[in-house]
């Protein structure tokens, strides 16, 4: 039993985004209370739950400050072709098509533990940024039949993901929400119980990389 929920736990971990956040900023940038459940608050994160319509599996919210600018952010997370160096148990990431300067076509493969077959995620990605606004946006979501089906490896149904890029005094105030249903690949009562620990987990680690890429030498 500990070998099976092992699995389903490094599974839940290939798919779920959040962020990071510090406490100096105002409360309308943080989830509202009747909204979230704060799930753990440690070493300057926060990370928030809540039920969803769509399923039983739980939305994933969180929020980060990172002294670096709105475009470096975008560097980092837009930088698809990288993905595969850095971010856990990504085997491969890849742009399929390019829209429009705004707009892409995205497909990210994961390798997953023994028995379970690799996964892969087909996604558009949209990134709205007007002139003048201190604000941007990135908008994905699975598409699953954009791309031919891979020999062995299952493919994601349902994904949602948004990014919201707050310029403020000193860095950017960052706020993700993450939703995924795999289909029944991961139960739901095993997947809610890493809602918390794993985007804190991962996000701790795309902190420290965009501070290690931008920080002052």
């Amino acid at each position: 039993m500990h070998r099976t929920t092992d699995i389903f736990q490094k599974l839940i971990g290939l798919l779920l985004f959040t962020a990071v956040s510090v406490d100096a900023f105002p409360a309308r940038y943080g989830a509202a209370a009747d909204d979230w459940k704060l799930g753990t608050e440690k070493d300057g994160i926060k990370v928030y739950t809540r039920k969803t319509e769509q399923s039983k599996m739980r939305t994933s919210r969180a929020e980060m400050f990172v002294p670096v600018s709105v475009d470096q952010i975008l560097s980092v997370l837009n930088d698809f072709n990288s993905y595969g160096g850095w971010f856990p148990s990504c085997k491969d990431a890849r742009i399929l098509k390019r829209i429009n300067d705004h707009e892409f076509m995205a497909i990210l493969t994961y390798k997953t533990p023994w028995p379970l077959p690799n996964l892969d995620c087909v996604e558009r990605v949209i990134l709205d940024r007007k002139p003048g606004n201190d604000t941007s946006y990135i908008r994905v979501k699975a598409e699953p039949d954009y791309a031919p089906m891979v020999k062995d490896v299952s493919r994601v149904k349902q994904m949602e993901a948004s990014w919201k890029l707050i310029s403020v005094k000193g860095g950017t105030y960052v706020i993700n929400e993450y939703y995924s249903d795999m289909g029944g690949l991961v139960p739901a009562w095993i997947g809610n119980t890493q809602a918390v620990e794993i985007p804190y987990n991962i996000f701790s680690g795309i902190k420290q990389r965009i501070i290690a890429l931008f920080k002052k030498k």
